[in-house]
């Protein structure tokens, strides 16, 4: 009888990770929001003694919708926080930027691919199934993210494979690539 409880005991453990809130973080946003807001303040009068509305609504509407973003930004660890839980049933894991979260077992899983900023779990929503999803964990929001990967080595049934961070020459090619996106994207909504 002993046994059985320390085998139920030691199937219930499971370890928690909850993303940290930062009141910086906050603070900065707000900071940079009430400078965004204080530029549409200053630009309003001479935008609106131009009578150019068009150009009125694009300048006051990029003032306030970048405002509006870095409050959404510096709000939502406080609303919806990241958090992962990792046991010998499975992964329970709700993501920084929605609110369901995701729960999915070890016997679904097909591959799992561990890096100290993301964690990418493949698995099958049915066993019959041939299909194979993705479900990307992202360790950097969470508050202990060095220990994530442990937790998945101690719990993970399955042979982890362990990808490194990419090398620093292959972040600026990265970064040069979107810099590049974004601005052809800019360019095309250029008349």
């Amino acid at each position: 009888m002993t046994n059985a409880t320390n085998q139920d005991l030691e199937n219930e453990a499971q370890d928690n990770f909850v993303e940290g809130k930062e009141p910086s973080e906050l603070i900065f946003c707000l900071l940079l929001a009430s400078a965004y807001l204080g530029l549409a303040k200053f630009c309003w009068t001479p935008l609106y003694l131009t009578k150019s509305w068009k150009l009125l609504f694009n300048v006051e509407g990029f003032f306030v919708t970048v405002a509006v973003v870095a409050i959404l930004i510096g709000a939502r660890p406080y609303t919806a926080p990241s958090s992962l839980q990792i046991s010998a049933r499975g992964i329970k894991y709700r993501g920084p930027y929605w609110i369901q979260r995701k729960t999915v077992n070890w016997d679904q899983v097909s591959r799992v691919y561990l890096s100290p900023e993301l964690i990418l779990v493949l698995y099958r929503p049915k066993a019959e199934s041939k299909r194979v999803w993705p479900m990307p964990i992202l360790s950097i929001y969470l508050a202990e993210r060095d220990q994530v990967m442990k937790s998945f080595l101690r719990y993970c049934p399955i042979q982890a494979i362990i990808v490194k961070s990419p090398a620093l020459v292959s972040w600026i090619i990265l970064f040069t690539i979107l810099f590049i996106l974004v601005i052809w994207f800019f360019y095309l909504l250029t008349p």
